[in-house]
């Protein structure tokens, strides 16, 4: 064989090799979420018996826990917080809060905070509010 054309295909196969491991890293960042708490920071007279909730890009987190979701360098982590009153006419509240993989730091943890208000919608303390802190540390690894 020609060594020109030797020398081509050695080229051409150092570039697939770099852009395949380039693919692959860049497809397998992962990043690890805790929720660290959830905390009632106001609460006038909305109600005493609640349920909570809580999601990472879908997937479903409890209190204490940590995930650990799969993305690319330029993906976004999609945190929705859920509160809910427990009773015959329950009020509810929600909040998203989108994180940006490329601001995140490898290896460094990062807290970040949610706060889900939930309004009365009847009866005498309709318009009152409850407000609950959702904390989470979110790191890159």
């Amino acid at each position: 064989m020609n060594k020109r054309i030797l020398s081509f295909l050695l080229i051409i196969t150092l570039i697939l090799t770099c852009f395949t491991n380039l693919a692959y890293s860049a497809a397998n960042t992962k990043v690890k979420v805790t929720l660290k708490s959830v905390v009632c920071i106001k609460n006038d007279h909305v109600g005493n018996e609640w349920g909570f909730g809580a999601t990472v890009n879908k997937k479903t987190i409890y209190e204490g826990e940590t995930i650990e979701i799969s993305t690319t360098p330029k993906g976004k982590i999609t945190i929705v917080s859920m509160a809910e009153e427990d009773d015959s006419y329950p009020d509810y509240g929600s909040k998203t809060l989108a994180v940006s993989v490329s601001k995140l730091k490898a290896n460094k943890s990062t807290n970040y905070t949610s706060n889900v208000t939930v309004i009365e919608n009847r009866g005498r303390y309709s318009g009152n509010s409850a407000v609950w802190k959702f904390t989470y540390v979110i790191k890159k690894k």
